[in-house]
């Protein structure tokens, strides 16, 4: 007989101390796994309580009960603590497993949870026609008349069944519990709302590195990156299914199998990417090789929850050899970076692999998904650096090239007035101005000319060695001595000093550039 002494209560408040979801309103007092109930396997069915003294009948712990392609019926004798005023709150009897249930409290019918029975129709069955097995919720609770209960010599009996077990569970039986009437989901899974903001994050990150895969170099890497979050996003909806849909115990196999195959895919996503990223032609070797090990290690590790973490585990240890590996070959500061990183993520799932399936799961690999497109978005930048100074040591060489043209053999500017066609050598020319329908060619002398024809014409026209410096001015930079600015005040003081003395403006919004194009022609 079940006793509930000081040492569960105290334990039992110590866990509510910790856990928000225990106020006295939604206090569940478990029936202790580790005590014993006498547990009947018939070969004949029965559809009201046996006696309970068949050789058929042995002692067992309340874990060991195991309906899962059986029907059994089960008896548990409790007393209940003496807390007058608390047995009044006590009027709901809470079961969560895999099976079909019926249930009697001291002798009482409290209600049926499907309906319990065989796999077919074909079974002897005793006192009915037939008994055939209907499937009940994953998650039950059963009303219990105040009078039913009693402080002490309690007896429960319940008629458990499991035929539509797709898979084979350890502990298929979650809770035996008493508590206040209400639904049975308020008491699992009381990280729900923090699970449905994750999924919404992984959601947007889906769209967000799709987005960024468009007309992207990198398109394949962020491919990766949205594909993890969508099985992050998929694996998480799944582990929370059990909150927010009250579906019956066969489909609570085909979740775990859900969950568990997603953390396979989402390591080998992983896999694929440092593989991809550090390996080069080797890098389908290491992928294959970790597909095989993490496959023979999900077949044989015991549980759904050690399969679930060892799906990601696996994948993850391999990626964590093969950065050790190029770190040790290349001594890599940004390899070390991640090393490190996924040794953390390691260290956690070992030293939380009873519950590293649940949000801690989630959490951690949004973490390491955040630091992997850090690192990308880091790559690139130094990616485009390294391209900058390419093009500008490009631009730079270009512009010497046209510098030394322009000296050998300067080129000439058609320039037609009244009817007269004069060549102007462009060397000669110091800026430019635009004049409504023409063009004034400031020359190094100090003399004008005038251009018939815009100022982009003449642009398009003129050698790279003319710039342009404002909306109505281009420049030659082989004149060019000095650059004065003044970005405080109001009015634009910016302006270039030429080799013969002139100014020429130059525009706020354009003095970046020539700035920067002044200090790559020297």
């Amino acid at each position: 007989m079940i006793k509930f002494t000081p040492m569960y209560w105290a334990l039992f408040m110590v866990f509510c101390g910790f856990s928000s979801f225990c106020k006295a309103q939604n206090t569940l007092i478990f029936l202790p796994y580790d005590h014993f109930a006498t547990v009947c396997q018939f070969k004949t069915v029965y559809n009201s309580p046996p006696t309970f003294d068949s050789p058929y009948c042995k002692q067992q712990a309340l874990r060991e009960i195991n309906p899962q392609l059986k029907n059994i019926w089960i008896k548990i004798e409790f007393d209940l603590p003496n807390r007058g005023k608390e047995l009044k709150a006590l009027n709901g009897f809470y079961i969560s497993g895999k099976a079909a249930s019926a249930v009697y409290l001291n002798k009482h019918f409290l209600g049926l949870n499907g309906f319990p029975g065989v796999a077919n129709s074909h079974t002897q069955v005793s006192d009915a026609p037939t008994l055939q097995e209907k499937a009940g919720k994953m998650d039950s609770v059963f009303f219990i008349p105040y009078h039913l209960l009693r402080p002490s010599k309690n007896e429960l009996v319940i008629h458990l069944s499991g035929h539509h077990s797709l898979i084979t569970l350890d502990n298929p039986m979650h809770i035996f519990a008493l508590g206040q009437y209400g639904s049975p989901k308020r008491f699992i899974q009381h990280y729900s709302e923090f699970g449905l903001i994750l999924i919404g994050a992984f959601l947007v990150g889906v769209l967000y590195f799709l987005a960024l895969s468009l007309g992207n170099q990198a398109v394949g890497t962020y491919r990766i990156f949205a594909a993890l979050c969508f099985l992050a996003t998929l694996q998480l909806g799944a582990e929370l299914s059990r909150k927010l849909i009250d579906y019956t115990y066969q489909w609570h196999d085909i979740r775990l199998i859900a969950i568990t195959t997603l953390s396979f895919m989402f390591g080998i996503l992983i896999l694929v990417y440092s593989s991809n990223k550090l390996a080069g032609k080797h890098a389908v070797h290491w992928i294959y090789s970790g597909i095989i090990v993490t496959s023979i290690t999900l077949i044989f590790a015991p549980g759904f929850d050690n399969k679930t973490t060892m799906g990601i585990f696996n994948p993850l240890l391999f990626s964590l050899l093969q950065l050790f590996y190029y770190w040790i070959k290349n001594k890599d500061p940004n390899i070390l970076r991640w090393l490190v990183v996924q040794l953390f993520v390691a260290i956690t799932i070992v030293i939380d692999v009873s519950s590293f399936h649940e949000i801690a799961h989630f959490a951690i690999i949004g973490i390491l998904v955040c630091y992997l497109f850090i690192q990308q978005a880091s790559e690139v930048k130094n990616k485009q650096l390294q391209l900058y100074k390419e093009q500008t040591k490009l631009a730079k060489l270009e512009y010497k090239l046209e510098q030394n043209i322009q000296g050998k053999t300067p080129s000439k500017l058609e320039i037609s007035v009244a009817g007269k066609t004069d060549y102007l050598s462009t060397s000669s020319i110091a800026y430019c101005k635009a004049a409504r329908d023409y063009v004034e060619l400031h020359l190094i002398d100090k003399s004008e000319k005038l251009y018939s024809g815009s100022l982009k014409q003449l642009e398009e026209t003129l050698p790279k060695t003319f710039l342009r410096v404002h909306r109505s001015y281009l420049v030659n930079l082989d004149e060019v001595v000095s650059l004065s600015s003044n970005q405080l005040q109001e009015e634009n003081n910016n302006e270039l000093t030429l080799s013969n003395h002139q100014k020429v403006p130059v525009s706020r919004r354009l003095l970046p550039a020539v700035k920067n194009t002044l200090k790559h022609s020297i």
